[in-house]
């Protein structure tokens, strides 16, 4: 019988390699991104298609549509009122309807006035929701939290003098208590986010409240109510600090970070939108006006991102600078007034040739 020598092995291996077609990659836009889940709506819920519009990055998923008196009346002021001049930035809606749906820990970030807390707020209005929004700083401290421990005198029956010690609520803990959506605005600036780790874990949900004389186990623990209550985080960085020194940041552990189920980031709405939006809030201002604003506006924010200025131009700032120019007819002026004279010597040189680039004027 004849043997098959080193050669030969190697010429009959790579006759049956280049015999095997191999399956060619797909790329991202080919892969198959059907949902497997059927989703159907409860008696309180329509499709999101039914409340804005066909999504394009997530499944036409149920969101639930609450009435003001499903709520306790405490909670009920809480409900935000609607804005007529908010405009839905349609990607980043759709993944907050999806981080709503999935009872997510979302975090919002982006830049300051691209509308983060808004668009929780709006959301809340929209459906009916409870926002209780806490605004976050360096000397927010646990108490701020959790609440504070008060301690009460009494007399009984008898006559005889008792101590009680009640536990002060807080907007987050009236938040567990009636139900809604919690904001924790700049949520990174703060050293608490140990007391809030259960809170802010998806799986657990419930907040600890500190020891105390005659409170029991039981009182000390709240819990979140899994289909009413959501965790909103929102901040200007994603919580590995920021470098450039723009922001009062700071860096996030891992374990923190790994809480946080949905990371969202809110961009300033597009030109076509930032259009509308001026258009209709302020219909004085002109076609023309609103167009230069806004390339003035795309101008600083592009400085802004490379680290040559020190202050961007938010949609806050350009219905600010809108109002102006209403009463008082002059673009110049008006940017003057809400934003220029913030600016630095050496900023303010830069922003007025980005406002000449624009208006073809000197400011």
């Amino acid at each position: 019988m004849a043997t098959i020598g080193p050669v030969d092995k190697d010429i009959i291996a790579s006759v049956l390699a280049a015999g095997v077609s191999k399956t060619p990659e797909k790329t991202e836009a080919e892969v198959n991104v059907t949902p497997t889940v059927k989703f159907t709506c409860d008696k309180n819920q329509k499709f999101f298609s039914e409340l804005f519009w066909k999504p394009k990055k997530i499944p036409d998923i149920p969101v639930t549509v609450y009435n003001k008196t499903d709520w306790h009346p405490n909670a009920q002021i809480m409900i935000p009122s609607v804005n007529p001049n908010w405009i839905w930035p349609n990607e980043t809606t759709e993944l907050f309807a999806l981080a709503m749906y999935c009872d997510d820990t979302t975090l919002l970030y982006g830049l300051q006035g691209t509308g983060k807390s808004d668009l929780a707020l709006q959301w809340g209005a929209k459906l009916n929701i409870p926002v209780w929004r806490q605004s976050c700083h360096k000397q927010s401290r646990s108490e701020d939290f959790l609440g504070s421990v008060s301690v009460s005198y009494n007399k009984d029956e008898e006559g005889n003098q008792r101590m009680t010690i009640e536990q002060e609520p807080s907007l987050l803990t009236d938040s567990l208590k009636y139900g809604g959506i919690y904001v924790e605005d700049e949520a990174f600036r703060h050293d608490c986010a140990l007391v809030l780790q259960s809170l802010r874990e998806k799986n657990t949900r419930r907040l600890v409240l500190p020891d105390a004389p005659g409170r029991s186990a039981e009182d000390r623990v709240l819990k979140a109510d899994r289909k009413n209550w959501r965790y909103v985080l929102t901040d200007n960085t994603q919580g590995t600090g920021d470098t450039s020194g723009m922001f009062d940041a700071q860096v996030q552990d891992a374990s923190t970070l790994d809480r946080i189920s949905a990371c969202i980031e809110v961009k300033y709405l597009p030109t076509k939108g930032e259009h509308k939006l001026l258009r209709t809030a302020y219909p004085s201002v002109s076609d023309d006006q609103a167009t230069r604003m806004i390339k003035f506006a795309n101008l600083i924010r592009d400085m802004f991102s490379r680290q040559e200025l020190n202050s961007t131009l938010s949609v806050r700032g350009l219905l600010s600078w809108a109002e102006k120019i209403t009463i008082l007819g002059s673009t110049g002026n008006g940017l003057k007034i809400t934003w220029a004279n913030k600016l630095t010597k050496d900023d303010l040189t830069k922003a007025a040739d980005a406002y000449h680039q624009s208006f073809g004027e000197h400011l």
